[in-house]
């Protein structure tokens, strides 16, 4: 699942058809949770559930759902993957309310809790939680990030954070301090490429790739450099300098010849060993593990060593907007305890798990990703117009780098954009 990087306005809610189908596993589709929402006849409960997990932790979170569905015989989970900015932000509001559409569990990012609770998509989470005490809010990390308005949304899944794969064996080589403290700099990056030039395969190899893409990697700077779109979460006060300043240090080293070509396919680079660094995130752990390549996660390119943050939100099963029987309420704390119980499964996916009894255990601490989640603090990107603001970014994406536009146009015309569309609203 590719964290945020496809984002489009939420405006365009009324031009989706709400018939568009997600991929699905165990039957049925996105349009179709009317036959899979009430009770077959035969004493089996079932449940539709609604997730972004369209790449490699789809089919991670797939094998999970088929292993509760085998050792739960009165339970069937259908699990539906979608997209999440152009299906399953779209889809939520337009079921709400409507039991014969609406699925009986979703996975959302914990950024839009409050836009979904504006606009009256999901509901509390405590008629679950609160008859489950290994869902209560001390057991997950970070649980103020699924509250909001005095209430409870969620129950944390993981934190899809970004972060960064180096490659090991090209930093052994030409680079081999880069990561004595498995931190990285941005001088360290600049002076990285430095040393690729000066052993002559700085055309052939780049020092960094965004494999993230411009609205996380952005995001990843300013946040690191203390600053937010937002202080009171619906107001924005990040300025034009900001985004000036987060852009500079992908501007520079393009015209150092340290980053990627434009239009280059970021994570096939590094994974043929064309870039000595590459950012991502958490969810491109099962691709870096299948290309073979010798590598390790560490958190983003920082700005400040002494501060190191990583871009985060959490993923958090919500209750969508329906009314549930009791046999329903019970088949949704039975499901979701269960894959708190067993959240080692998900991690397995690369994912920083939020159950703390997993994030803790020896098994987790021997996964890639422990080091990286132990490395850095997360900094929430956190607003209530967050995806109006990543549209901006995305749209603009890395043209200020490849001298389509300078980088103080890029910021005012970012910030502009921001305004306007949140004007309209």
């Amino acid at each position: 699942m590719k964290k945020r990087i496809l984002s489009v306005v939420l405006a365009t809610v009324l031009a989706v058809s709400i018939c568009a189908c997600g991929k699905t596993s165990g039957g049925g589709t996105a349009g179709s949770a009317s036959n899979s929402t009430s009770s077959s006849g035969t004493g089996v409960v079932n449940l539709t559930y609604w997730t972004l997990f369209t790449g490699d932790d789809g089919k991670n979170m797939d094998a999970i759902v088929k292993k509760f569905n085998d050792s739960h015989p009165d339970i069937k989970v259908t699990h539906v993957a979608m997209d999440a900015m152009t299906d399953l932000y779209v889809k939520l509001p337009m079921v709400a309310g409507n039991d014969s559409q609406a699925p009986d569990i979703a996975v959302v990012w914990s950024t839009f809790i409050p836009y979904l609770v504006e606009k009256k998509a999901i509901q509390p989470i405590e008629m679950i939680t609160d008859t489950e005490p290994k869902l209560a809010d001390e057991n997950f990390t970070s649980s103020d990030l699924v509250h909001y308005n005095g209430n409870r949304y969620g129950a944390m899944l993981d934190f899809p954070s970004v972060s960064m794969y180096a490659n090991k064996d090209l930093i052994a080589k030409y680079d081999p301090d880069i990561i004595s403290d498995n931190v990285i700099t941005w001088d360290e990056v600049f002076d990285l490429a430095s040393k690729l030039k000066a052993a002559g395969v700085d055309g052939d190899i780049k020092a960094l790739a965004s494999g993230a893409g411009a609205s996380n990697d952005i995001e990843q700077n300013f946040l690191a450099a203390g600053k937010n779109y937002t202080e009171d979460g619906k107001t924005l006060t990040l300025t034009e300098e900001d985004l000036s300043n987060a852009m500079g240090y992908f501007k520079k080293l393009n015209d150092e010849g340290g980053f990627m070509a434009e239009d280059a396919d970021a994570f096939g680079l590094f994974t043929q060993g064309k870039a000595v660094l590459c950012t991502g995130g958490t969810w491109n752990m099962n691709a870096a593990k299948d290309s073979g390549i010798n590598f390790v996660e560490l958190p983003p390119v920082q700005v400040d060593a002494s501060n190191v943050v990583t871009n985060a939100v959490a993923h958090t099963f919500v209750l969508p907007q329906r009314s549930y029987t009791d046999e329903k309420k019970k088949a949704v704390a039975t499901f979701i305890t269960w894959f708190e119980d067993n959240a080692i499964l998900w991690a397995q996916a690369g994912s920083v798990v939020a159950n703390k009894n997993v994030s803790s255990s020896d098994e987790f601490k021997k996964m890639p990703q422990y080091l990286f989640s132990t490395l850095a603090k997360q900094a929430v990107p956190n607003y209530l117009y967050l995806s109006i603001a990543e549209d901006a970014l995305t749209n603009y994406g890395w043209q200020p780098v490849y001298n389509h536009i300078s980088v103080d146009d890029y910021s005012k015309a970012v910030i502009a954009k921001i305004k306007s569309s949140v004007a309209a609203q």
